[in-house]
């Protein structure tokens, strides 16, 4: 059988309107001094009752989107749907690629099809089989749902074949190695058939949604009928989205959390110097960066998307290392690729750029801009919001007037789906294959490339890319890849983060992984 593809922060800042820094305020002497004295007010979560011994609480950095896996865009999306939907494959801490609901899986001679052998008897939350058919559902339902982001990750696959009960084989136009990354994520992620078409899908991951309160909270249980039931020890998890790194760190402190991601960097001595926490570190797989709206809608209508020129000119502006010191004390790499310096695919012909204000106003007046305004929009996170704050006022001594804009994560995303900004600053959280690092952002037909970027060299540079399974053979063609974008300049890639988790020195078996994503089998309180 086949199925075809078918300190608070000004009240301005809060409203998302924009905040001017005049040119002569200095981001290296009064910004440092507002980043790092202690910017955010800080305020307790709302007193809760005394959780269950077996209950994990933990602080997320923004809301949960959507309770489905084709749906979901968020990173919080992610880590949330990895609790409740088992994957096909998984990965190690040092990334190598194993099977999860597929006990196996090998590639066919002519690396057009991916075999997988699923695990025996296991089932959905609903009680379906997850079985062969369940796999092509799934994945036909990631290639045409209305809305489905994995679409657009999964251009290569035409369908997927059911070769027995327990086997099938998902066929592509042409051989794409960067298919085993996506299966590690929600393109990995299978639901009930018969869930789906009821309109709420079931997955078959370990826990299964309790309650979700918009803004506060997500309580996931234990689901007993899971293939790896026995391994997983809590029995309830709390997700609180809560904004600011500095009010998850006092929850922690004060016993209100078990367990936070993304410790700013300027409290891991904190964390680290108390006895009753521990902290845990990797460095992420992918990027933080400023995207430009070249072709999308309204946001597309200024110099900005025009012109190339006025892009290199915010980009000479920055200083790359000031601004990794300043916001995250040193706790993050600066990079101007979709890969970190030390990767082995990075384009050593294209090192991080220094500043150079001349260059930048050379550029700005070549193009007939001296002083040009940009608005670049920015999620409202502390961070974020302090790094766009330390790029406004970098700008500024470039002659370029940045108006910074945070918006709540949901109107970022929609705002960027449908073009309603000139620029933004955004975050990867990384693909185990470089491509997704790349591809989804500035192909033509990315499902992240917001900013409708479009080149045929690039195209043709990752396609070939694609098809090739070791890095000596890739490199030539992301050099070339690297080449054109990095003239074009659709992104600004700026800085790799450490990811920092910290967590009650109760919890034991936490291990970090550099996808940013916890696993949950091991996890125990002693």
């Amino acid at each position: 059988m086949r199925f075809a593809a078918g300190k608070r922060f000004p009240a301005a800042l809060r409203r998302g309107q924009p905040i001017e820094s005049p040119a002569q305020h200095r981001w290296d002497g009064a910004m440092r001094a507002l980043l790092l004295s202690g910017l955010l007010g800080l305020a307790s979560l709302p007193a809760v009752a005394q959780p269950a011994q077996n209950t994990l609480r933990i602080g997320i950095f923004e809301d949960f989107d959507v309770p489905d896996p084709a749906l979901s865009r968020t990173f919080s999306g992610l880590q949330i749907l990895s609790a409740m939907c088992d994957k096909l494959l998984d990965v190690t801490p040092d990334l190598r690629y194993v099977g999860a609901a597929a006990e196996s899986f090998a590639w066919t001679p002519d690396g057009r099809g991916l075999v997988l052998n699923l695990r025996p008897g296991m089932r959905f939350q609903d009680g379906a089989p997850f079985d062969a058919e369940a796999v092509a559902f799934g994945i036909n339902r990631h290639l045409t749902l209305q809305g489905s982001f994995r679409r657009g990750e999964l251009p290569m696959v035409t369908g997927v074949t059911v070769l027995g009960p327990l086997t099938a084989r998902i066929d592509l136009n042409e051989p794409s190695i960067p298919l085993l990354s996506l299966l590690v994520t929600r393109a990995g992620m299978m639901v009930s058939p018969q869930s789906a078409e009821r309109g709420s899908p079931a997955c078959s991951g370990p826990y299964r949604l309790r309650e979700r309160v918009a803004l506060d909270r997500v309580v996931l249980e234990r689901w007993p009928g899971h293939w790896n039931a026995a391994n997983h020890h809590i029995e309830r998890i709390i997700y609180r989205p809560i904004p600011d790194g500095n009010i998850r760190l006092q929850n922690l402190r004060g016993g209100g959390l078990d367990l936070m991601e993304r410790v700013s960097a300027p409290d891991l001595p904190t964390v680290r110097a108390q006895r009753n926490l521990r902290v845990a570190q990797a460095l992420e797989l992918g990027h933080s960066f400023i995207r430009f709206n070249i072709a999308n809608g309204p946001g597309a209508e200024g110099p900005w998307a025009r012109d190339a020129r006025l892009r290199a000119a915010l980009e000479a502006s920055i200083d790359r290392e000031a601004l990794v010191n300043v916001v995250f004390s040193g706790e993050a790499v600066a990079g101007n690729q979709w890969v970190n310096p030390a990767h082995p695919l990075y384009a050593s012909a294209h090192p991080v750029p220094r500043r150079d204000i001349a260059r930048a106003r050379a550029l700005l007046a070549e193009a007939g801009q001296p002083r040009p305004t940009l608005r670049l929009a920015v999620p409202n996170q502390p961070e974020l919001v302090q790094a766009a704050e330390v790029i406004q006022s970098m700008a500024a001594e470039a002659g370029i007037q940045v108006q910074v804009q945070a918006i709540e994560i949901g109107a970022y995303v929609r705002n960027n789906v449908t073009g309603n900004f000139e620029a933004a600053i955004g975050f990867w959280g990384g693909r185990t294959d470089a491509d997704g690092n790349v591809s989804f952002h500035v192909t033509c037909r990315g499902p992240n490339n917001d900013g409708r970027y479009c080149s045929e060299e690039v195209e043709a540079a990752l396609t070939a890319a694609r098809r090739e399974a070791e890095d000596d053979a890739r490199r030539p063609h992301y050099a070339a890849a690297a080449d054109r974008l990095l003239a074009d300049r659709p992104n600004l890639w700026l800085w790799h983060r450490r990811n920092s988790w910290a967590f009650t020195s109760r919890l034991q078996g936490f291990t970090a992984y550099p996808d940013g994503i916890f696993r949950y089998a091991g996890l125990r309180y002693d």
